[in-house]
């Protein structure tokens, strides 16, 4: 019985890795142009998942460090811009979100500003919204897509043996 046990637990350890080696490896370019996204890296100390690419910019999200409380989901996302844009200028940015599962709806926590792309700058500028406010998840756009992954988040299981 024991024996069965571990091979269960086993199992159920190789289907839950599953998804994440199945994740991708490479940024997808999405059209001509695109070139600067093929610098683009995934992997990391975030274990970012690509989620869309426009012609200027790419969004990616993380599920490592997120957090589930009751319909709130905590977690990091990630923005890289072709071109330098202000305050800064910066080619990347970090934020951290609210995203309320519940009432559709999200809330920054902090932002830093990346100087290059990939999160790189030895001293990258930090806002943090003390006041917050929510805002509405609008159907169709990216804040959608990021909602719909931030609440496919939820809270690993321990095994039992």
């Amino acid at each position: 019985m024991p024996v069965l046990r571990t091979l269960t637990a086993l199992l159920l350890a190789c289907a839950l890795a599953a998804p994440a080696a199945a994740q991708l490896e490479t940024v997808p370019m999405k059209g001509l142009g695109n070139a600067w996204v093929k610098g683009l890296q995934l992997r990391g100390n975030m274990d970012w998942e690509w989620l869309e690419t426009y012609p200027d910019q790419v969004f990616f999200a993380t599920r490592k460090e997120a957090a589930r409380n009751g319909d709130v989901v905590t977690m990091w996302m990630r923005i890289e811009y072709k071109e330098a844009r202000r305050p800064g200028p910066h080619r990347s940015v970090l934020s951290k979100d609210d995203w309320d599962c519940a009432q559709r709806r999200r809330s920054t926590a902090g932002v830093f500003f990346f100087q290059w792309n990939n999160l790189q700058d030895d001293d990258p500028e930090h806002s943090t919204n003390l006041l917050r406010n929510w805002e509405p998840i609008e159907p169709g756009t990216i804040g959608e897509t990021l909602f719909q992954f931030a609440c496919s988040i939820r809270p690993v299981q321990a095994v039992v043996q």
